[in-house]
């Protein structure tokens, strides 16, 4: 029964954190790409922050959630931003969403201390550099 289960696989979809400068202040903001040739719809993102992968638990961040009613494809969604105080956290995004009348969700976590200037990348759909998980 469990083996009949089929449980879609998300692609094309990523989170990354995004250092932006505004009026003269660097912050990083996280963002929701979706690279995909289908838009996201209903898309709803749980973010927390903790230091024990395993348990969830130690030092932890509030949860807090936010809804996209569309994604359109080949575009990306500023989320909120974050602060360094919690990049020695594990930081997760859990994003549900429908994808051509699919359920799907899957978790991004960026672990301790992952991001940093240093290791920007090339982002799909944005024109700028950041941390991406995949």
């Amino acid at each position: 029964m469990k083996k009949d289960i089929e449980i879609p696989i998300v692609e094309n979809v990523y989170v990354a954190a995004v250092m932006m400068t505004d009026e003269d202040e660097q912050q990083w903001w996280i963002h929701l790409i979706n690279d995909g040739t289908q838009p996201l719809e209903n898309v709803m993102i749980q973010s927390r922050g903790y230091s024990d992968l395993e348990t969830k638990s130690g030092q932890k961040t509030a949860t807090l959630r936010k809804v996209i009613k569309v994604l359109p494809a080949k575009s990306a969604a500023k989320l909120e931003p974050i602060m360094p105080e919690v990049f020695h956290l594990f930081n997760e995004y859990w994003v549900t969403f429908f994808e051509d009348n699919t359920l799907k969700d899957r978790k991004f976590i960026f672990g301790p201390h992952t991001i940093e200037a240093a290791i920007k990348e090339d982002l799909p759909v944005l024109k700028d550099k950041g941390i991406l998980v995949r």
